[in-house]
């Protein structure tokens, strides 16, 4: 069956002059506009489309990728409010829609917002809720301690930031053990320590049982750590570099760094800093 929200292996089957009739093992029908039709396509021909409703509610196949799919979360940015809700850019020609009750607070244009994207099952339309909690999964979290996860930061709060984790669970980075800038809509690594009674995961940002590097030091080992495992920063950088991205003198930068350096933790290259695999 042909359902909304899904990337789907259709057939090519008749050609008209808006676009081709796709269709699938049990010859249900959906219109592939002509713009996202390949020139050289044939009758028998399979393509693999995203399946959504148009800006007249019409079920329409598409070649574009969407920026959320069925049942994930993503951060997106509001474009639009009205008394009912709000619509988001997600990368389709028709705005999604997050209805007004599916917010836990107004949205406001031009913010970015973590939402998670779920199927009217009466009209069959795609529709978000920034209500992240409410579809996450809070018990039997197959996840063991200092286990790797991927993080989705969708609210900072006064203790730390709320987590999605591998888009299924919840998680909280406590602010005093972050020391890198977070904002909602980030993607991190992240690990276990604890999953607590409630469903809530205890999260780290670096693997629980190193040594760790504390103070200054290991303000930079986790920014670098956080872009990846090198950081385009190095001592020959400005003073107003090096104090907007670390809240640190330079003096200070260099101590820290050179304390890296000597255990073992970063190399130091021409055009940045690399964390020692």
């Amino acid at each position: 069956m042909i359902k909304t929200g899904l990337f789907l292996d259709l057939t090519f089957h008749h050609d008209t002059p808006q676009g081709w009739y796709l269709v699938d093992d049990l010859g249900v029908e959906v219109l592939l506009p002509n713009k996202y039709c390949p020139a050289e396509a044939i009758e028998g021909d399979i393509i693999n489309v995203f399946i959504y409703r148009d800006s007249e509610d019409r079920l329409t196949a598409t070649t574009r990728v969407p920026k959320i799919e069925f049942n994930e979360f993503a951060g997106l940015e509001v474009v639009a409010t009205t008394s009912v809700g709000a619509f988001m850019d997600w990368g389709m020609e028709k705005d999604l829609f997050v209805p007004f009750k599916e917010q836990h607070r107004r949205l406001e244009e031009g913010e970015h917002a973590v939402v998670y994207l779920y199927r009217d099952e009466v009209t069959d339309r795609l529709l978000a809720s920034a209500k992240v909690s409410k579809w996450l999964e809070k018990s039997d979290i197959p996840l063991g301690f200092n286990a790797e996860v991927d993080l989705l930061c969708f609210e900072e709060t006064e203790i730390g930031f709320r987590m999605i984790v591998n888009q299924k669970y919840q998680g909280m980075v406590f602010k005093n053990e972050c020391f890198q800038p977070i904002e909602v809509g980030d993607e991190l690594k992240g690990y276990v320590r604890a999953i607590r009674e409630t469903g809530s995961i205890d999260l780290s940002l670096t693997p629980i049982g190193r040594k760790k590097v504390t103070g200054l030091a290991g303000v930079i080992l986790q920014a670098i750590e956080a872009e990846g495992g090198f950081l385009p920063i190095t001592d020959k950088s400005s003073p107003e570099l090096i104090y907007s991205r670390f809240a640190m003198s330079k003096k200070a930068f260099k101590e820290a760094v050179g304390t890296l350096y000597k255990n073992r933790e970063i190399s130091i290259e021409p055009n940045g800093l690399r964390k020692s695999q």
